[in-house]
């Protein structure tokens, strides 16, 4: 006997995620264009998640990451570093290290002693 898949189909009208929290903190930041006009931005540049899934890391072009607690909602306000223009952001396997790439280089972090070590 022959069986059928049938799959919703996605209307361009509906969306299929439904936000659970939004995450507030980094700040505008300006980009200069070659005519000498300002333009302000507010945008996340990276994410990357814990391996345990409670925790996250953003970057943005603010010049800071920010570790967020993702049962809480709220940002851990003591991990906040400031890096220029970060780029991307990876967390290791075990949760340990966190990796912060930027216009200036590479810096790695140990999350729990405050350990850093930077490449350029």
């Amino acid at each position: 006997m022959a069986s059928t898949l049938t799959q919703p189909v996605a209307t361009p009208d509906i969306s299929i995620l439904t936000p659970v929290m939004t995450l507030e903190g980094h700040e505008p930041w300006t980009l200069s264009s070659l005519d000498g006009e300002q333009y302000e931005y507010k945008s996340i540049s990276c994410i990357s998640y814990f391996p345990d899934g409670k925790q996250m890391i953003s970057g943005s072009r603010d010049k800071t990451i920010r570790r967020w607690d993702l049962r809480k909602g709220k940002e851990i306000e003591k991990n906040r570093e400031d890096y220029e223009e970060v780029r991307a952001v990876g967390v290791s396997r075990d949760g340990r290290w966190v990796v912060i790439a930027g216009k200036n280089g590479m810096k790695v972090s140990e999350v729990e002693t405050g350990i850093v070590r930077t490449s350029h």
